[in-house]
Parts: C-alpha cells; sequence; structure tokens
C-alpha cells in the first residue's frame, strides 16, 4: 500500500473541514521591500482585516495568519503587498516501505559507501565541526547513533525546544541517520559520522506541515548560521515566499539540499526546483534510475535512494525508498566537503558555491553524457572529489651523465592532449624531444629541434637560454628529452598541460 498522501488530498479534506467552521483561509502575506513598512504596521494591516496572526517572519519580510476569504482580495490592492499565498501543507516526498533491520555499519548502509563516505572517513574527514540542519519531523535525539551528534534545535509545530520526532514513520530519525550516523560499531553509519546534527521539527505526526512552519525553520537555520540545511520535502505547489527564503539561505552562504520528487512525473517539486537549491534525484544499488524519482533538467545530482537503511525512533533500525534518502546523502557529503577546508576560489567570501561546484564537477556521470534530466551531473563520488587534484604541470631537471659518453635521456609518461614545453638550457647545448606512443611502436622526433638548440652569438654568453615548443600527444604515451652538450651540463624542463 502506498502511504504517500498528496498535499492536494489533504488540502482538499482539510478545506471541506474549515469551511464547515468559518470562511477564514491560512495565508502568507509577504510585503515589498521598498514599502518601508514597520513590523507593527504589518500587524495592524492583519488586525483591521479580522485576521489572526501565527507569526511574523524576519527574514522573508512577511506575516502568516488567518484572514476573512473577502478581506483577502481588497488587501491584495495594497501598494505595500508584494503576494498573499495560502499556507499551503508541505510533506515527504516518497513512497514509503519500512523493513526492520540490523548489520554491519558500512556494509549495511550501502549508499553511503556507494558514494565514498568511508573514503572520506579513511583519510580523516568526517564533517566534525560542521553544523547541519534538517528540516522535518523531528528527530529521536536519544538514539545511540544520534545522541552524540545531537545538538539541539526548535519545535515549530507546536513551538517549544523539544523537536522530538513524533512522526509515524520515523522519517526525521531516518534522515538524520543518512547524514550522521556515528561510526561505533553497531548499526549503520552516517556520511558524516561526527557532523553536528540540528533537529528542526517542521512537520508533525502525519509528517506533513504548514508551508509557515517551514519558512520560520528556514530562518532559525539562517539565525543559528547552519551550514547545510536538509528538506526531504516538497509540494508541487510554487511560493514566492518558499523561494526567497531559500535565496536567502543560500545568500546566507548555506547549502539547501532538496528532493525532486517520487511521482515518477517530469516535474521537480518544490523546494527543490529553485535555483538557490540542490535539487536530488534517487538511484538503486546497481546506478540506474529509480522508478519512483521524478526527472527533469533541474536534477542536479543523484544518490543512493532504495532500501536505505537508517535508524528509527526508539534505538532500531529500517530501511525506506526515496528521493528523501538520497537527499540526505548529498547532505551528508556537502558537511565532508565543508569539513575538508575546500577553498573559496572565486573569493566571495563563502564556500558554499565552490562546494556545490566540486560535487557537480566530481560526480560519477550516468546516463547521457554529461547533465541529463535523470542523474542531474551523475552519482555523487565524494572519493573523487577529495582526490588531490591532478597535476598539470611537470618539472625535471635534464643532467647529461659524466661518466658515460652516451646521452641519459629523461621519459616522462604523458596522457593523450596538448603540452607546452618550455626548456631552459642551463648550461646544455641542445635537447632533442621525441615523441613515443603508448606500446612503444611510434617514434616521432618534434619539429624545429633549433628552437631548443643555443642561439650562439661570438663571444656572448649563453646562459640560461629558453626555448618554447606546443606538443600534440593522440593516445598515452611519453615524451622522451635527449641531452647534447659536455658531461654535466644540465637543463630545466616545464611540461605543461594545456
Amino acid at each position: 500500500m502506498n502511504k504517500k498522501v498528496t498535499i492536494i488530498t489533504l488540502l482538499s479534506l482539510l478545506s471541506f473541514t474549515t469551511l464547515a467552521v468559518a470562511a477564514d483561509r491560512k495565508v502568507i502575506i509577504g510585503f515589498k521591500k521598498e514599502s518601508g513598512i514597520t513590523e507593527e504596521n504589518k500587524k495592524q494591516k492583519f488586525y483591521r482585516s479580522g485576521g489572526r496572526i501565527k507569526r511574523s517572519h524576519k527574514i522573508i519580510n512577511a506575516v502568516s495568519g488567518q484572514l476573512p476569504e473577502e478581506e483577502i482580495a481588497i488587501l491584495k490592492k495594497d501598494p505595500a503587498i508584494a503576494y498573499i499565498e495560502t499556507d499551503v501543507l508541505v510533506g515527504i516526498t516518497e513512497p514509503i516501505s519500512v523493513i526492520p533491520t540490523l548489520s554491519q555499519e558500512y556494509t549495511d548502509s550501502w549508499g553511503v559507501a556507494r558514494i565514498g563516505g568511508n573514503s572520506a572517513v579513511a583519510a580523516g574527514i568526517t564533517g566534525a565541526g560542521i553544523k547541519v540542519a534538517i528540516l522535518d519531523s523531528g528527530i529521536d535525539y536519544n538514539h545511540p547513533d544520534l545522541k552524540d551528534n545531537y545538538k539541539g534545535g526548535y519545535n515549530f509545530v507546536y513551538n517549544n525546544n523539544d523537536p522530538f520526532d513524533d512522526g509515524y514513520i520515523s522519517h526525521g530519525t531516518h534522515i538524520a541517520g543518512i547524514i550522521g550516523a556515528r561510526n561505533n560499531g553497531t548499526g549503520v553509519v552516517g556520511v558524516a559520522p561526527e557532523v553536528s546534527i540540528y533537529a528542526v521539527k517542521v512537520l508533525g505526526g502525519m509528517v506533513m506541515g504548514d508551508l509557515s512552519d517551514i519558512l520560520a525553520g528556514m530562518e532559525w537555520a539562517i539565525s543559528n548560521k547552519m551550514d547545510v540545511i536538509n528538506m526531504s520535502i516538497g509540494a508541487p505547489i510554487d511560493s514566492a515566499a518558499f523561494k526567497d527564503a531559500c535565496d536567502r539561505a543560500y545568500q546566507a552562504g548555506i547549502i539547501v539540499v532538496a528532493a525532486s520528487g517520487n511521482t515518477h512525473s517530469n516535474s521537480i517539486e518544490f523546494p527543490a526546483a529553485y535555483d538557490s537549491v540542490i535539487a536530488v534525484s534517487a538511484t538503486n544499488p546497481d546506478d540506474t534510475f529509480a522508478t519512483f524519482s521524478n526527472f527533469a533538467d533541474k536534477n542536479e545530482l543523484a544518490a543512493p535512494g532504495m532500501n536505505i537503511k537508517s535508524t528509527m525512533r526508539g534505538g532500531g533500525y529500517g530501511s525506506m525508498n526515496g528521493t528523501s534518502q538520497a537527499t540526505a546523502h548529498v547532505t551528508g557529503a556537502a558537511a565532508i566537503l565543508l569539513a575538508s577546508k575546500i577553498a573559496d576560489k572565486n573569493g566571495d567570501g563563502r564556500v558554499a558555491d565552490d562546494v556545490r561546484t566540486l560535487l557537480d564537477t566530481s560526480a560519477k556521470d550516468l546516463g547521457d553524457p554529461g547533465r541529463d534530466q535523470y542523474f542531474g551531473f551523475g552519482l555523487v563520488d565524494l572519493a573523487k572529489a577529495l582526490a588531490p587534484p591532478t597535476p598539470t604541470k611537470w618539472e625535471y631537471t635534464l643532467t647529461k651523465s659524466k661518466n658515460f659518453r652516451d646521452s641519459q635521456p629523461l621519459e616522462v609518461p604523458l596522457e593523450g592532449g596538448n603540452y607546452l614545453v618550455e626548456i631552459t638550457l642551463n648550461d646544455m647545448h641542445e635537447v632533442k624531444i621525441i615523441a613515443k606512443d603508448g606500446n612503444g611502436s611510434r617514434y616521432v622526433e618534434i619539429e624545429k629541434p633549433h628552437l631548443l638548440r643555443h642561439r650562439k652569438q661570438q663571444n656572448q654568453n649563453i646562459a640560461n637560454d629558453t626555448s618554447e615548443v606546443t606538443i600534440s600527444i593522440e593516445t598515452s604515451g611519453s615524451l622522451i628529452f635527449i641531452p647534447k652538450g659536455k658531461s654535466g651540463s644540465s637543463a630545466s624542463i616545464v611540461v605543461t598541460a594545456i
């Protein structure tokens, strides 16, 4: 039985119940930045319209609450108001199957191993010091695999400081385990087993919640300087307020990751559909596309999402399917890269964009070459992302042997490509270059060898004479440098991939 309850169905049920009681609608009212309206004026507009305020949002300049239906059309004409949206219900995105089980950590956590989480930990990168906000149904912070990494949070459903997971399927706890279950020898292990986990409870027991609560959770994450926000939730309805909150989080330097959805449709759910959010699709253990996963050009990365075992409320373990689980793998990977002290290459003062670029460029390409609507840039690959960069420049010293009359060549193995060769003839007369293919059957002397000889002039010092030549190698092979000159003479050689 598919236990997913769609937002549209719930809205229909709720609207029938609400209409029987009152003609009020739950709304989010966004105000224009240029209006300069004060907090007090926002509240007064609500009260004068016969409304009841639920909360005043600061970061996105909005107020949420209930308004009489007839007042909404009037308020939409107010020049200070940017939009009035229905405060819709948002919930988890996947069809659920729960399979209680318990086994060895990395063997059982196949998705963590598949994306190279074990390679990161082996290299000493565990996510320590990185703060991840999980906007979900809460977390069982007493779970033995989570209690050491749990650092706090907030419950926006009941407006208290206890974000315990009361969801009937332990969804938030399951997501937390994929991201950061402790590497303690029992149960399962997360991608970033020493990450700091924060439970931001925005979904109730039926794993559904008001959009206004999710917006409040995002504001909490921004105010508390989280490094990554995980939203294994989704809705088919676009929202200016939701987009604004995601954009603000990304502008604040937070990596935002969300599930693409599980209706196997050619559209991406929100918030994953926003440009400021990494949209994640799901894969099977054999790297094929999960049949439930949504597909569209906005998909950015793929990660394991089928039969994923993780932590469950009450100290147990179980398996679930979905892009929710795939999203958690990407969040853990982002935490690992942040913990690796990735450089701010563009100098914008934040590294969220650098992490995102590295995740994209290091992903294992699946499906059609390049980015595609199913896998995005490909399957997350932490082992590749953390690997030392491939050298593009090599430096050598070529010396004419003092002990042998024959020339002592230098052979440099290279992949196919174009290379710039720079030779500085320190006190050597000439360097001859020969290209050899991979199987050693083809030798080609580089044209214009005179470029690599001293340009002698009568009675002139010829030391440090530098020449350049560009060489193209069709397949893997090598360059052979043969010294010409007196014994003991040397030349400096620099080979650069171009």
